[in-house]
């Protein structure tokens, strides 16, 4: 509707570089995700993948292959691997417990219409090959080794270069938009080209021009430039027109540029503000150029900024490495403590990040675009995980916090870093897992006969799974008489054998029934859990144990 171009002028910059532990009265545990199976190099661990996500995904989440246009959930682009997997929020390399989009998968969060349609669902073993990709790849740093990273000062430097050559009068102000996070998020290559695209479309709808050009700043091409009076609007007007809240800087990340005007809820047409009505329409227009992982190119820029914020993002923002950030976080006191240990544990909403970043960086509560955000609060019920520590070392004692948003059935499972899981919760201790919606649950509770000792080095995880309905996940079949912590065996294995497992448990207990006088049919999973359900949560989080 308002499309715009990206120029490259001579540059005037120089170069920018950018638990074998049986729980016991002592307890001694901890858990791990599995490493990558061993069938196979990641190269063929991503081929099955592929295959899972062409089968039963792409129809709803693959731009082209769509049945009912456009992508849905925000995902347009699963069959593409190297695009999800700038996904954080979705994909957590080499950790597919803490990945949302294996929960997601592992949960059976989705339609009706897959598992009763023409195609079935994807079988446990599918849902293993997913689980084997994301254990293959290789860590964040990995990812990012081979890119340099774009500093503060170099981006002060290239705007202070630029204005010298380009500002030559004071009435006339640049103005900057910066791709500095997303660059140093390791965004592709063409990935942050169809960002610079994006910013153009967006200015464009922001001030119903068609004629929008920006130039490129410094060899990095994170910077983009633009004079507010080549749109016909003074300076001013530009910094109070990207939406409500405090006046822009000289220079704005573009995706929090695209998910403030997103926000924006002034009805369509009514620009008394001078900006409402253009911001209202910049939401509704349609794409002036290719889609962006099956979104609006600007809708995807923005939703680089509202989703998850996980320990790269927060670095990045706070201009800071991560070893630093987490010095920082260290030093944090009460709820906000509570909020940095979730932040590198599991991730963080956006308004929770927000509420945390300021109490980092020492700032008052200002009046700004973030509160005026679309609501992130999940409608459906959600896990907040954490530990009461982000180092551990091996003979540490560990606790395990979880807080659901919603009334559900908790189950806490470690896998030691050989891949033993056992169930923590419930125990014989704590056999009644109900909880209620906004309480903490801590294992162990106070005054519990045991402990929780991490006794081994390496990866160890912890996954929470909690269901509105059903009293345990599939195949987990408690017998506390005989076991005070109930042993599942190899987690991989366990995952993907849980509906047979789940089988055998209900012959097993339909078989004791038979010498219990009045005893009547336990309702199976199936029956607790209709498939499709949304009333399911899943949280993992890994711990690296130290020798």
């Amino acid at each position: 509707m308002f499309p715009g171009k990206v120029r490259r002028r001579a540059q005037t910059s120089r170069n920018t570089t950018g638990l074998g532990t049986v729980l016991a009265v002592a307890l001694t545990a901890l858990a791990g995700p599995v490493p990558a199976s061993a069938g196979g190099s990641q190269d063929g661990a991503a081929v099955r993948a592929v295959e899972v996500f062409e089968a039963h995904c792409a129809r709803c989440h693959h731009s082209g292959k769509l049945e009912n246009p456009p992508a849905k959930g925000n995902l347009g682009n699963i069959v593409d691997l190297n695009n999800l997997v700038e996904r954080e929020d979705l994909v957590v390399p080499a950790d597919p417990d803490a990945s949302r989009l294996y929960q997601i998968m592992q949960s059976r969060h989705r339609p009706l219409s897959v598992f009763f349609g023409p195609v079935p669902g994807p079988t446990p073993a599918e849902i293993g090959a997913v689980r084997d990709w994301i254990a293959s790849l290789p860590g964040q740093q990995s990812l990012c080794a081979q890119k340099s990273q774009v500093t503060a000062a170099q981006v002060k430097r290239d705007i202070a270069v630029w204005q010298k050559a380009f500002e030559n009068n004071n009435t006339e102000p640049l103005r900057f938009i910066s791709l500095a996070n997303l660059h140093n998020l390791c965004r592709s290559d063409a990935k942050l080209a169809a960002y610079r695209d994006a910013v153009a479309i967006l200015i464009g709808r922001l001030t119903a021009r068609s004629d929008v050009a920006l130039d490129t700043v410094g060899d990095a091409s994170v910077l983009l430039a633009f004079r507010p009076s080549d749109l016909g609007l003074t300076a001013e007007a530009w910094d109070l027109r990207a939406g409500p809240g405090d006046v822009l800087p000289v220079v704005v990340p573009a995706e929090v540029l695209a998910a403030r005007a997103l926000a924006a809820t002034n009805p369509a047409g009514d620009s008394s503000n001078g900006s409402g009505g253009l911001l209202s329409r910049a939401a509704a227009a349609p794409a002036a150029a290719g889609l962006v992982d099956g979104l609006d190119p600007v809708e995807a820029l923005a939703t680089e900024f509202t989703r998850t914020v996980r320990e790269p993002r927060a670095a990045v923002e706070l201009e800071l490495d991560q070893p630093a950030l987490r010095a920082r976080l260290s030093n944090l006191q009460g709820e906000a403590a509570i909020l940095a240990a979730r932040l590198i544990q599991t991730g963080l909403l956006r308004q929770d990040w927000e509420a945390l970043k300021r109490g980092i960086l020492a700032l008052p509560n200002p009046k700004n675009f973030s509160s005026d955000l679309p609501a992130s609060t999940p409608q459906n019920l959600t896990l907040s995980l954490w530990t009461d520590a982000m180092n551990y070392e091996v003979g540490d004692l560990l606790s395990v916090h979880v807080r659901p948003n919603g009334d559900c059935n908790l189950t806490i499972v470690a896998v030691e870093p050989s891949g033993l899981a056992t169930v923590l919760f419930p125990n014989d201790t704590q056999m009644d897992n109900h909880v209620k919606g906004g309480s903490q649950i801590v294992v162990p509770a106070s005054g519990a006969p045991f402990q929780l000792r991490l006794d081994k080095p390496g990866r160890n995880g912890i996954v929470a799974i909690c269901n509105a309905t059903a009293k345990r996940p599939p195949g987990v079949g408690h017998d506390f008489e005989r076991q005070r912590f109930t042993v599942l065996g190899d987690w991989r294995t366990f995952l993907i054998e849980s509906s047979d497992r789940e089988a055998a448990y209900q012959k097993t207990q339909d078989d004791l029934r038979r010498f219990r006088t009045g005893a009547g049919r336990a309702e199976t999973l199936e029956e607790q859990l209709p498939l499709g359900t949304e009333d399911e949560a899943r949280a993992a989080l890994t711990l690296i144990v130290s020798p």
